[in-house]
């Protein structure tokens, strides 16, 4: 028979990464003297979120089998933490519209909302976790809100900021957390993985970590075949600059979001920059040999002020004014960087 806690069916709790489970079952081994507080950090795309529910749902749970132990999977607490309706779990995050785009910021009214839960007990008589995640996305005014509750934290209250850019937040906010490093996956853990993950062949695993810039999670989503061959058709697109003029590039890629091929384009110049100085291609190794003629007949200060312009159109990429005029000016900046060959040769 049943009782109030426990039921007999599985629920699957949060899951960290496996290349954190060792620092999962660190935090949870001393889960009775944890700070008020944790900065979670490390890089980009490696789970630092997947790690922070894992975190939230191990504390919750309300038969852990050791002090080290993750959720149990069938009690009431981990039944409500793969529901997403534990009363004693918030997460705060970016807010999403209706079209699917992201807001910038954490903002205030967003943390005011959780006013009641700061001053409420536990409904379980236990913890109450709050995530934010990423932290840096806190505005100044949500910032100095949060502040507040820190210096004067209610009775088993505890917070897990996330965030890969710790130096973005407020100092008085990083003072007040505890900050806790966690590690990406060597090469062959990424890979690895990365097969387990999406079926595909270890050099595609290879090429699209490449592409994410080493973050396993982002190349897994690379990988999906739809995807993949997206990306493939958009880089080879790319790829024929300057040789192909800049409008009929823009013509090809008009069926693909800015937010795409805007960071493929981006990692192309720095890839480019990279062998002009002669260093190996760091997003596109199989691209290497393109690169290699591209950057003999590119100029270092062109590559570097091609840079600085695509910097300026990420702020741009979720709401250009005109998409096919953004999309030109993005590849001009690229095409601007290269001297003809016409003018390579009238100079041998």
């Amino acid at each position: 028979m049943n009782n109030n806690n426990v039921s007999s069916e599985h629920h699957a709790p949060p899951e960290a990464m496996p290349w954190h489970q060792t620092a999962l079952t660190d935090l949870l081994t001393h889960r009775d003297r944890l700070p008020h507080a944790l900065l979670l950090t490390g890089p980009a795309g490696t789970g630092l979120s997947q790690f922070g529910q894992a975190l939230a749902g191990a504390l919750l749970c309300e038969t852990p089998q050791t002090a080290g132990s993750p959720g149990c999977g069938r009690c009431a607490a981990c039944g409500w933490m793969a529901a997403g309706s534990h009363p004693d779990f918030r997460a705060l995050n970016r807010m999403v519209d209706d079209d699917g785009k992201e807001s910038a910021e954490i903002k205030v009214e967003q943390f005011r909302t959780l006013g009641d839960f700061f001053t409420v007990g536990a409904h379980r008589a236990g913890r109450r976790i709050v995530i934010i995640d990423p932290a840096d996305a806190l505005n100044t005014v949500t910032a100095n809100a949060l502040l507040k509750t820190l210096e004067e934290p209610g009775e088993g209250l505890l917070f897990i900021l996330i965030s890969h850019r710790i130096d973005a937040l407020p100092p008085t906010i990083r003072s007040r957390c505890q900050l806790y490093r966690l590690d990406g996956p060597d090469l062959d853990a990424a890979c690895a993985w990365i097969q387990g993950a999406t079926g595909c062949s270890a050099q595609d695993a290879q090429t699209w970590l490449a592409m994410a810039g080493g973050a396993p999670l982002p190349a897994a989503h690379l990988a999906e075949p739809a995807r993949a061959a997206a990306h493939r058709a958009m880089l080879e697109t790319l790829a024929k600059l300057p040789d192909t003029a800049t409008v009929e590039v823009a013509d090809a890629l008009q069926s693909f979001e800015p937010r795409l091929w805007l960071p493929l384009l981006q990692r192309w110049v720095m890839d480019l920059g990279r062998v002009k100085q002669g260093a190996a291609p760091r997003y596109f190794p199989q691209w290497s040999g393109r690169l290699q003629e591209l950057a003999g007949r590119s100029d270092t200060d062109r590559l570097v002020k091609a840079g600085r312009v695509l910097a300026g159109q990420f702020r741009l990429v979720g709401h250009p004014l005109n998409p096919r005029l953004f999309c030109e000016e993005s590849l001009g900046a690229l095409a601007n960087a290269f001297t003809p060959i016409a003018t390579l040769e009238r100079g041998r």
